[in-house]
């Protein structure tokens, strides 16, 4: 998944990036509320960790400026201050959640997975589709009551497009959540895992649950 977080103090924006990276999520930084703006309008962003104390632009007017544009991304604010006041002025502001400073990793990494899945109306850490079961918590998977080894880049893709049932993603689409700005889009980085997937992904039948429209792009298919 493909995050944006937005904090002036960098030592802590690189801890956050590190930190997160290990449970592969890629990150975009900007260091102040003019510069998340600029990101925020050109990318698309599975969810925003955002300062509300920034440089240029506060969180809060981001907040709202993202929102008047129909910018729908996840937002979870990040602050020191905890009145109650501040919360509400931040949730009024247009963001989906509030976290004081200091917090525990954990507890950001479980908020952003739960934002992210209500954001793909996938209340559940659970999602089934057909034979396949898919622990979005454990990042486990399961085809035919099997377990089913899968690389962490193979994952992300398959959840990606699990999140997006029944719906077609683009090879841009996968590029921009799953490898943000790491990848060309004109390499054959998809393809390739794509074509791990639907090897690896065959239902009782032998027939493979990824399907690729020419053109279009990928989906999971059931038959």
């Amino acid at each position: 998944m493909n995050l944006l977080i937005v904090e002036d103090d960098r030592e802590l924006c690189g801890l956050l990036k590190d930190s997160l990276k290990k449970y592969n999520y890629i990150c975009d930084t900007a260091y102040d509320g003019e510069e998340g703006l600029y990101y925020i309008g050109i990318n698309e962003y599975d969810a925003i960790i955002l300062d509300i104390n920034l440089p240029k632009i506060d969180g809060i007017a981001l907040c709202k400026t993202a929102r008047e544009k129909l910018i729908t991304t996840p937002i979870i604010m990040l602050t020191a201050r905890t009145d109650t006041e501040d919360k509400i002025i931040g949730l009024d502001s247009g963001a989906d959640d509030y976290l004081g400073k200091p917090f525990a990793l954990k507890e950001l990494r479980a908020r952003l997975h739960a934002l992210i899945r209500r954001n793909y109306n996938k209340p559940s850490n659970i999602i089934k589709i057909g034979e396949l079961w898919i622990n979005t918590k454990e990042k486990a998977v399961e085809l035919n009551e099997e377990e089913i080894e899968l690389t962490a880049r193979e994952y992300d893709i398959l959840e990606l497009l699990c999140y997006n049932y029944p719906g077609i993603l683009s090879s841009e689409k996968i590029i921009e959540h799953v490898w943000g700005a790491e990848a060309n889009e004109f390499s054959n980085v998809i393809r390739v895992h794509i074509t791990n997937l639907r090897r690896k992904l065959k239902n009782s039948n032998g027939e493979t649950l990824i399907e690729t429209l020419r053109g279009k792009g990928y989906r999971i298919c059931l038959k």
